[in-house]
């Protein structure tokens, strides 16, 4: 289903919540270890044009009113749609994989949240719209198989290496609990740079309590950037300080440091070799450092401001 279609879901869910929820049961079960999840794109490509109605009556929020019966009609029938059904289906026939890996990831999350009520899981097609691979909205979580089918994948073609060298079943969890961490951590503060990259540093830490991956997979880093961080850490570390940028409250930082792109800018000869969002890395050993040096709990953490994470962290890369 294309995620232009899917990106009405947020508006479209406040409306038909209420029909969704009469309709359906509130949790979803898990067994041996296992979270159930929907396979809708299985769902709507193998079916035929009959049963349209049946479809739409199950999932009202993926079939706005503004789009006629013509528009799903001739995407059961598009070979560009099909060839991406195909391509979806010859690498997740099985999602085993993830219903298993959902059901740690869940368990996880819930000693966090004890109120937390594991939410209702669809797999959809988003015609690779990776800048929505997953959406969580309220109790639905919806993931875009399509946007993980390998960085090398010939659908990728044209895509930047730094965008595409994140579209693997790691980063697929990685992209999952980042929607549930934005979720239960408050931006108590999001003013200077240094609040920023706190609330990031935070949401990696989440990571690592709710993950077992590699940790370049969290932050979204090839081998060579997450050994590059690494290995620059204590330089940058100094340049923000030197050139007084933790307590700038420039948004420009955000594109130069945070915001995903090919490199950091420091505007110095190595931007070309830098790792792109280096500022979350930065957060991210900031706040490790702040959980290894004071006896506090994750969810303490989580709320505490930025600021006094900082005073509190003794942080001091090695150089």
């Amino acid at each position: 289903m294309s995620i232009s279609f899917l990106k009405h879901t947020k508006k479209i869910l406040m409306i038909l919540f209420f029909f969704f929820w009469i309709s359906c049961d509130q949790k979803v079960t898990s067994k041996d270890n296992e979270i159930e999840i929907e396979r809708f794109e299985k769902v709507f490509y193998n079916s035929n044009p009959s049963d349209l109605t049946q479809i739409k009556n199950k999932y009202p929020f993926f079939f706005p009113d503004s789009y006629p019966d013509s528009v799903w009609l001739n995407r059961l029938k598009d070979p560009i749609q099909l060839e991406i059904f195909d391509e979806i289906l010859m690498q997740y026939e099985s999602v085993i994989f993830l219903k298993r890996g959902l059901f740690e990831f869940f368990k996880r999350h819930k000693e966090l949240d004890n109120k937390f009520i594991i939410p209702k899981v669809i797999t959809v097609n988003t015609d690779i719209d990776y800048t929505n691979k997953v959406i969580l909205a309220d109790s639905l979580l919806l993931i875009g198989l399509d946007n993980y089918l390998g960085s090398d994948h010939r659908f990728y073609d044209g895509i930047p290496d730094y965008i595409k060298e994140d579209f693997t079943i790691p980063n697929l969890f990685s992209d999952i609990a980042e929607k549930f961490a934005f979720g239960i951590i408050p931006r108590i503060e999001f003013y200077t740079f240094l609040d920023k990259i706190i609330f990031h540093g935070k949401v990696l830490y989440y990571k690592d309590f709710s993950l077992n991956i590699e940790d370049r997979y969290k932050i979204g880093y090839s081998k060579e950037k997450i050994k590059w961080a690494k290995e620059n850490e204590y330089f940058v570390w100094t340049y923000f300080i030197e050139n007084n940028i933790l307590f700038n409250p420039d948004n420009n930082l955000e594109n130069r440091f945070i915001n995903d792109s090919p490199f950091s800018r420091f505007y110095l000869e190595i931007d070309n070799e830098s790792s792109e969002m280096i500022g979350k890395y930065i957060g991210w050993q900031v706040v490790k450092s702040y959980m290894k040096n004071n006896d506090t709990s994750l969810n303490e953490m989580l709320i505490t401001s930025p600021i006094q994470i900082y005073n509190n962290s003794k942080y001091k890369p090695q150089k």
